[in-house]
């Protein structure tokens, strides 16, 4: 019985070694398919990864929430708040006075943290952290960004810092010293180059915020963080002024729309290359039927031929996903980095390579492996010795077809391709998963319409707006309008002028206004208490007549166009019209000329907008064309388009313009567009590189099924080549059959794939909402025209290599 079995193993091994094609085409499947679940597992978690690392750096947090100005009381309930993992607080304690920074746009603020808030929340968001936290009343921990504004190239630790700051309204010169440094990434949050330097508890004892502003930052230990929100906000009761606002992070539905994509890859990938496998597999059991039955013969029995099959899978399987698992992770090390880095996600570049990834992928491609090679196991075992020798590939039900067409080619083509049902169902469904998935990718790429974000975002070609409206009127908008206006090429100029105001105080008339003011600017709000004649100062905002028309239209709300235009009367920016009613008429001074106004209130101008923010005083809107009102006006904003002809040179001209500009910052829609594109292109590369290879998974089914096909049917066309069938008539047989096959996966594409295109764009707008699904007629039609083209030809190029033997021979194969 052992000589038995070592002679059966010797044979089978023999056997093995010797299908050297077939081991080529199980392991090229197995790889393919170890490959493609590796790249796909770990470029989603390396997505989810990079995108959290970066929200995270962004934000500058790991807090789940913030509050403003909490009271003392308030901040000790907080501390004994069960629910909480962390907690700490902050405040603004000054600024630094530099004309330099001013004239680079840039903006340094003196901030304080407590030491729980920088340790157990601001920490994780910063990286290369060099030093300690500072101490000392003098000492000051300053990111790189900060350093290098301040000249700083080459930080040491106890170097002295001279700086001129701004506290309280007062400026003094102080002399600091570096207690650490580290790099930031929150300043690409903001309109202007912006950076904390961190002061110390010391510090911020001696100088206290007399309005006692601060905002208090917590993390929770677990649950829904709006859910826990509004229990803190109830438990804390905190006022109309007060906000818990949620600290920006990636949603969760969007991290399960990430798991949905992968997943529906992955199950793709795993029935595509289980498809392959299985036909590779079943096609070598049923070309060695003999073999297994001459092994049975000598007493083999089925179980030991199951184990025979299984054994030669798991072999073939050592090699495919080893080799999958290598060539996934080098493929995961070039395409995420590759990926990212020209995404918005280069700042924080990370390759996921946890274990988890590559037991993942290769138990997935293992169990891929087995499951398929199950029904070929089940054929070898069951197959009788005597029918073994006899054996055909497929069994035909014999029928008698009555036809007035006779013999025709596209016929015979027809029954051809039907007589084994489940390979024609292999090959199809094959075939179909891959193309699908290739014209969804390519169809939710292009839903994903980033340039029409920012046509929508950006209805001009230029905006050009200022950073900081100051309380002064300097100028300088006037000399940038001027200048825009004067460029040849420039047309549809929008422009919104502003000046500073000082309106007329009355504690008891515009408390309504102020509260709610400071219930909408939660964060720009002011102290009741503090409020005086001295510095209520509000905005004029010059705007069009007409945009405020239909601005009144929409609303539906009376409006006097007419009356606008002349200056009659203006609008004040409110959510809440009976805050002003007692307040007919708006009396303030234009601090500009030093003149006095009054102005009759007609109407309300929401606070979303244009947002405006003051130092106190309201918003008043007047008609631009009321030119009177606008002496010294400087502007807040311009919006225009440019003759694309002179686009690039006009572009050119007002960037160095504005350079020149401390207070104003410009966004061209050409500079969006190609960034936006740029995106387009990496999604595209991502989701190309992983369709195409599933598309051709499918194309090397149909090609080794039909070589095999071939192949085993060679004797077939040798007879009918005998009996009078030119080769003429074979080459268009096995054309039409292709054609068959290329039609058949045409149609299901065309509708069970739209269906899958669809809900696919379906998954891609629950985490994009301006995606517009349109329906992917070029690259359904191309990719069909390759297939068909690809079916047809394949059978004829391997017929033409298949029949260089003489016919007698073939005839005795």
């Amino acid at each position: 019985m052992r000589e038995q079995r070592k002679a059966i193993h010797n044979l089978w091994v023999k056997s093995f070694i010797s299908n050297k094609r077939r081991n080529g085409f199980v392991v090229l499947a197995i790889l393919l398919t170890t490959v493609l679940i590796t790249a796909v597992i770990s470029l989603g978690s390396s997505l989810i990864e990079a995108n959290e690392q970066q929200t995270l750096r962004y934000v500058g947090t790991v807090a789940d929430a913030n509050m403003n100005d909490l009271t003392d009381e308030q901040y000790d309930l907080v501390k004994k708040y069960d629910q909480l993992e962390a907690y700490g607080q902050q405040r603004t304690v000054g600024d630094v006075e530099d004309p330099n920074l001013t004239k680079k746009k840039q903006q340094l603020i003196l901030h304080w943290y407590n030491e729980s808030e920088w340790t157990n929340l601001r920490k994780e968001a910063i990286t290369d952290f060099t030093g300690a936290f500072p101490k000392k009343e003098n000492e000051i921990l300053v990111p790189l960004s900060a350093l290098s504004m301040l000249g700083i190239k080459e930080p040491k630790l106890g170097m002295t810092i001279p700086l001129t700051v701004r506290i309280n309204e007062e400026v003094r010169e102080q002399e600091f010293v570096l207690s650490g440094y580290y790099k930031e990434y929150v300043t690409h949050r903001v309109t202007s180059d912006l950076s904390y330097i961190l002061v110390s508890d010391s510090f911020s004892e001696r100088y206290p915020d007399p309005e006692k502003k601060n905002t208090v930052s917590v993390k929770y230990k677990q649950g829904d963080v709006l859910e826990q929100n509004k229990t803190l906000a109830k438990y804390l009761k905190l006022s109309g002024y007060q906000e818990i606002q949620s600290t920006f992070k990636e949603p969760s539905q969007n991290k399960t729309t990430v798991f949905l994509g992968i997943g529906l890859f992955a199950s793709i990938i795993l029935v595509s290359g289980g498809l392959l496998i299985y036909n590779v597999l079943y096609i070598s059991i049923a070309n060695d039927i003999r073999f297994f039955g001459l092994l049975k013969a000598i007493g083999t029995t089925g179980k030991q031929l199951r184990k025979i099959v299984i054994k030669q899978a798991l072999l073939l399987s050592v090699v495919g996903i080893t080799a999958g698992l290598l060539l996934g992770w080098f493929l995961s090390y070039w395409l995420v980095p590759v990926a990212l880095k020209a995404t918005t996600f280069a700042d924080a570049v990370v390759v996921s390579t946890a274990p988890w990834i590559y037991i993942s992928a290769g138990t997935f491609a293992l169990m891929t492996t087995l499951i398929s090679s199950i029904k070929p196991a089940g054929v070898a075992a069951k197959v009788p010795p005597v029918l073994a020798i006899q054996y055909v590939e497929t069994t035909v039900r014999l029928k008698k077809v009555r036809s007035k067409a006779g013999g025709k080619l596209y016929l015979m083509a027809w029954r051809n391709i039907f007589r084994d049902k489940k390979r024609a169902l292999t090959v199809i469904l094959s075939m179909f998963l891959g193309i699908t998935l290739f014209i969804s990718v390519n169809s939710a790429i292009d839903s994903m319409n980033f340039e029409q974000i920012v046509v929508k975002d950006l209805p001009y070609d230029v905006d050009i707006s200022m950073i900081v409206q100051s309380s002064t009127a300097t100028g300088e908008g006037e000399d940038v309008l001027a200048a825009i206006e004067n460029i040849d090429g420039v047309s549809d100029v929008h422009a919104y002028l502003y000046e500073p105001i000082l309106v007329d105080y009355d504690k008891e008339k515009f408390s309504g206004f102020i509260d709610s003011y400071n219930d909408y600017f939660k964060y720009g709000r002011h102290e009741p208490s503090e409020v005086n004649q001295e510095n209520f100062i509000g905005k004029l905002v010059g705007i069009d007549t007409k945009e405020v028309a239909e601005l009144m239209k929409e609303s539906g709300e009376v409006f006097d166009e007419a009356g606008f235009k002349k200056g009659e009367f203006g609008l004040v920016q409110t959510n809440n019209p009976e805050d002003f009613s007692e307040i007919p008429v708006l009396a303030f001074t234009m601090l500009s000329a030093n003149s006095r106004q009054s102005i009759p209130i007609g109407g309300v101008i929401a606070n979303d907008y244009l947002g405006l923010q003051t130092d106190g005083g309201p918003v008043l809107y007047m008609a631009k064309e009321a030119a009177n009102m606008f002496p010294n006006a400087d502007l807040l904003s311009v919006a225009f388009n440019i003759e694309s002809q002179k686009e690039e040179g006009i572009i050119q001209q007002l960037k160095a313009m504005i350079d020149e500009q401390p207070n104003f910052k410009i966004i061209t829609k050409k500079d969006m567009l190609k960034q936006a594109r740029e995106e387009i292109m990496t999604f595209r590369l991502l989701g190309n590189t992983l369709a195409i290879v599933l598309a051709l998974i499918g194309l090397l089914n149909f090609v080794n099924i039909i070589t095999t096909s071939l192949i085993a049917r060679k004797q077939e066309f040798a007879i009918l080549e005998s009996i009078g069938m030119t080769r003429k008539q074979t080459n268009q047989v096995l054309a039409f059959e292709g054609f068959y096959y290329a039609a058949i996966t045409s149609v299901l594409v065309a509708t069970l794939g739209s269906i899958v295109t669809f809900g696919l764009f379906q998954v891609v707008k629950s985490a994009t909402p301006m995606a517009v699904f349109t329906f992917p007629f070029a690259t359904m039609g191309v990719s069909l025209l390759l297939i068909i083209g690809i079916c047809i030809m394949t059978p004829l190029i391997v017929m033409k290599l298949s029949v260089r033997q003489e016919l007698a021979d073939r005839i005795k194969a």
